[in-house]
């Protein structure tokens, strides 16, 4: 079994409700993806993860629905579908005034 990880938003700050776009991640033979994610936002976060054929993510879709994670809270998500590249996009209805967002990926093949 091989496993890659990759922190895709590290610590950022948002303080703001636009949309925040994670690192893109090349998925290679990874086929089950976890978001490990961390948010210590005062806050409540929007996440949508988003997939491409393309690395410069020119031919970008949304991949399932979008779901949210409480303020001060830490969780996972879990996806097995296959696609190129993708990444995370996080987003709050309201501005946030404290703290900071994380999200590692693990992919397992």
């Amino acid at each position: 079994m091989s496993v890659n990880q990759q922190r895709t938003i590290n610590a950022l700050a948002i303080r703001d409700t636009d949309a925040h776009n994670g690192d893109v991640v090349f998925n290679g033979d990874f086929v089950i993806k976890t978001l490990v994610i961390e948010n210590g936002l005062d806050k409540a976060v929007y996440f949508q993860c988003q997939a491409s054929a393309n690395s410069d993510f020119s031919n970008y879709f949304n991949v399932g629905s979008s779901w949210e994670i409480a303020a001060t809270a830490n969780t996972y998500q879990t996806c097995e579908t296959y696609f190129p590249y993708w990444r995370i996009v996080a987003t709050c209805s309201v501005a946030p005034t404290s703290g900071t967002l994380s999200v590692i990926t693990f992919g397992v093949a």
